[in-house]
């Protein structure tokens, strides 16, 4: 799985400031399966901060049914970004 905010690819520990991150990102799920199906989930744990966690586990954006073959795009929607 490859996610990427314009060009820049997200990995652990690399940060972003809020304005890099307003819009969606593109994901790329990959695979050769034309079976299989996946769901993306975007939490935050410790919003807004973590030295203030008033809103532990806020769900941001979530699609489901992703085919494996393609991205994000092609998947349902069930929580917009």
């Amino acid at each position: 799985m490859s996610v990427r905010y314009n060009s820049r690819e997200v990995r652990n520990g690399r940060e972003f400031k809020p304005s890099q991150v307003a819009n969606q990102p593109n994901v790329e799920i990959g695979g050769h399966d034309l079976r299989t199906f996946y769901t993306l989930v975007m939490m935050d744990p410790d919003a807004p901060s973590p030295s203030n966690p008033t809103l532990r586990e806020y769900l941001h954006w979530m699609m489901t049914d992703i085919p494996a073959t393609t991205g994000s795009n092609f998947g349902e929607r069930s929580l917009s970004f």
